[in-house]
């Protein structure tokens, strides 16, 4: 694939915020080349550098523009089970904190994060942001607020300063 190569070459370049984005802008919204970016970042087959440097601008691309993430979402759901480097679990989730969740996956997706968020062994940034999104799923299904507010409590006391200002934000909407 053509594209593949031209995306390979932009992600041995360096790894700037400036890189990231004339990769985020050469893509644009060509389908064809998000399933290029995107094999980069989900296949295994590729040496981790690759999946680690794609996943910022996906990560970039989801929220910018949700639309192209819709033919990925059940593939990216079941990558977090599954990860080759730490920065596809941050960026997935770091998406799905900004777009609406596709109906098809808030299941699965709020148990991955919570499970997440329930591990003091997964990075900070992971656990904050899956906190985030198991909160979004919560405020749809409010039968699952007191589990996920009980959970973060457990946590509070040994979280960063973020963790503990995101929790605190997240127990005081479920309070109201």
């Amino acid at each position: 694939m053509k594209y593949i190569e031209e995306i390979k070459e932009m992600l041995e370049a360096e790894h700037r915020k400036t890189q990231r984005d004339a990769i985020v802008e050469y893509v644009g919204t060509d389908r064809t080349k998000m399933k290029a970016l995107m094999n980069l970042f989900t296949d295994d087959k590729w040496h981790w550098r690759y999946i680690q440097r794609s996943a910022w601008p996906i990560g970039v691309i989801g929220r910018k523009n949700p639309a192209m993430m819709e033919p990925y979402h059940i593939d990216m759901v079941a990558l977090l089970d599954t990860p080759t480097h730490d920065a596809q679990l941050r960026n997935i989730i770091r998406i799905y904190e900004d777009i609406d969740i596709p109906e098809s996956i808030e299941g699965e997706l709020y148990d991955k994060c919570y499970g997440f968020l329930s591990n003091p062994q997964v990075p900070i940034a992971v656990r904050c942001f899956s906190m985030t999104v198991a909160a979004k799923v919560a405020t749809k299904y409010p039968e699952l607020e007191d589990e996920l507010v009980a959970m973060i409590k457990e946590h509070l006391p040994h979280g960063s300063a973020g963790f503990k200002s995101r929790g605190g934000k997240i127990i005081n909407r479920f309070a109201n």
